[in-house]
């Protein structure tokens, strides 16, 4: 089975961009291979000099013209006509198309895609901005894709961070808790910063104390291997500044906060 040779990325955005410098980054896969497109000359010149080696282009229809997988990296109401305007010059036997754009279904992407009876071979794939600093939580699903391509895939976006193959119904989840998490996982950092600023730290020293304090923390569930509640019985003694604060934050409502959030971005 023919793997994945040529790679064409529609759209250089953060997502785009990132994604680009993750695959420029895999020792196995030849720069002039992986073409990247853009609107504008300028977005291209930055990438053509981050990357040198890749091609770039503003036409993506002849981007496409060979590439075993295009990965769409656009705004959901552009995907359509990008797709529209791509598809005739895409071998179907040969292409994979993979989205990166969140809450767009295969059923959607099948329509959009299809060439009369030809349906194409598509992945969804959701990462996180952390992908930009190769650090991402990405999912995955797939429709109509070989396993070894599926495999390659996730090979690629492997490089950039952890994969996780879902079924497509799980993708939405999986964006609440990892893509929109990531900034969930802000939002608390944020607080924290801001309440070390009330109790007396100047506000570089409180972002440096919490940020320090968020790495210990994840190092302990790192190598213990452990859930989060076993390291908080660690230091919670009854009655003590530990048990106060979180019954504090439970108080107002903490843990439910977080689940309201995780429910209303799905």
């Amino acid at each position: 089975m023919k793997r994945i040779e040529r790679i064409c990325i529609i759209g250089a955005g953060n997502m785009g961009g990132a994604i680009a410098g993750g695959i420029y980054g895999n020792p196995d896969f030849p720069h002039g291979n992986l073409t990247v497109t853009a609107r504008t000359q300028a977005t291209l010149d930055r990438m053509k000099f981050l990357y040198p080696g890749i091609s770039v282009m503003q036409d993506n229809a002849a981007a496409v013209e060979g590439a075993d997988l295009v990965i769409i990296a656009v705004k959901p109401w552009q995907i359509a006509d990008v797709i529209d305007g791509i598809k005739q010059k895409l071998d179907y036997g040969t292409c994979t198309i993979a989205s990166v754009v969140a809450g767009v279904s295969f059923a959607e992407l099948t329509e959009m895609a299809r060439k009369g009876d030809e349906l194409p071979a598509l992945l969804r794939i959701i990462p996180n901005t952390a992908i930009a600093l190769k650090k991402s939580t990405t999912f995955m699903a797939s429709c109509r894709v070989s396993e070894d391509i599926s495999d390659e895939v996730s090979g690629l976006f492997g490089l950039m961070g952890e994969v996780i193959a879902v079924p497509e119904e799980m993708m939405a989840a999986g964006t609440s808790l990892a893509s929109c998490g990531i900034a969930y996982a802000l939002k608390y950092i944020d607080a924290s910063i801001k309440g070390g600023e009330q109790i007396g730290f100047e506000a570089e020293e409180a972002r440096r104390i919490v940020i320090s304090t968020m790495k210990g923390a994840l190092a302990l569930l790192e190598t213990n291997g452990t859930m989060p509640q076993t390291e908080i019985d660690k230091v919670t003694t009854p009655g003590g500044y530990t048990f106060k604060g979180l019954n504090a934050m439970e108080d107002n409502g903490f843990s439910e906060a977080v689940l309201q959030g995780l429910l209303k971005s799905m």
